[in-house]
């Protein structure tokens, strides 16, 4: 039979990786595993957090204002590009102009 004291060392432990995994879900971009075996999963999870640590050292490095979720946009978007990396995150334009759009519905 397990103690008050063991009972309560258990579940802070269980609460620390729901804590991880809610962490996991809002931060980490897994839609869909690439396996389901525990291989596969341990591999997808482990390349994306060493994703989100390598972007989140660049935000650091280059002291950005943008989010990590706003870093990943753009180098998802310019993944070919042969920009620098520096030029793509410090001189972040918007380059819509709402008036010079065009208008589809007339």
């Amino acid at each position: 039979m397990l103690s008050a004291l063991e009972i309560a060392k258990l579940y802070q432990k269980r609460w620390q990786i729901e804590i991880f995994f809610k962490w996991v879900k809002q931060n980490l971009t897994i839609k869909t595993l690439w396996g389901h075996s525990e291989n596969a999963v341990n591999i997808h999870v482990w390349v994306a957090i060493s994703t989100y640590l390598i972007v989140a050292y660049l935000k650091h490095t280059l002291k950005s204002n943008l989010s990590i979720y706003e870093i990943l946009q753009i180098l998802s978007i310019s993944a070919f590009d042969k920009t620098p990396l520096k030029e793509l995150l410090t001189e972040c334009q918007i380059n819509q102009n709402v008036n010079e759009q065009w208008d589809i519905f007339n």
